[in-house]
């Protein structure tokens, strides 16, 4: 009987400590890198619903796209998304130049993801400064996929 209650005991302590050590490496790679709020990509980002009403003006100011970009810290696809394709340096130039990046973390900005119909990161919701949604990118795509689309969006804002 003691064997048994110390054997359970132990299996709790071991599932305790692994999702413990598991939400920590999660943090690790997802965490804003920095106080002005950038990602593993090396970008920098308005967040929350602030920052959103922050880059419609910005994008209003500077005649440019908005990239709407849904994360979440558990989404291990957010982790290689943002390394590999908003990493990519052909993509991460264009996104650094020609837009105005606002990030919503999933579950801390709901209200925005029902808003905008997201309900699963990452998610990328390409917009004019008026708020009109012009392309939507669910899922990890690659470098290879997103490139057209941002080089699109961006060509289509600057020829109005």
């Amino acid at each position: 009987m003691k064997t048994k209650k110390l054997q359970t005991i132990l299996v709790l302590i071991l599932i305790i400590s692994m999702a413990y050590g598991s939400y920590n490496i999660a943090l690790k790679d997802f965490r804003l890198t920095d106080k002005n709020y950038s990602y593993l990509g090396g970008l920098t980002w308005y967040h929350s619903a602030a920052g959103l009403d922050k880059g419609f003006q910005k994008a209003q100011q500077e005649n440019k796209p908005i990239l709407m970009y849904f994360w979440a810290v558990w989404c291990q696809y957010c982790a290689k998304f943002q390394t590999d394709t908003l990493g990519n340096p052909q993509v991460k130039k264009i996104l650094e130049n020609d837009y105005v990046l606002v990030a919503m973390d999933l579950d801390v900005d709901r209200d925005m993801a029902n808003t905008y119909g997201v309900s699963y990161p990452p998610y990328l919701i390409f917009m004019d400064a008026k708020g009109n949604v012009l392309q939507r990118v669910p899922g990890a795509v690659d470098a290879g996929y997103l490139l057209p689309i941002v080089t699109q969006v961006r060509d289509t804002i600057r020829s109005k």
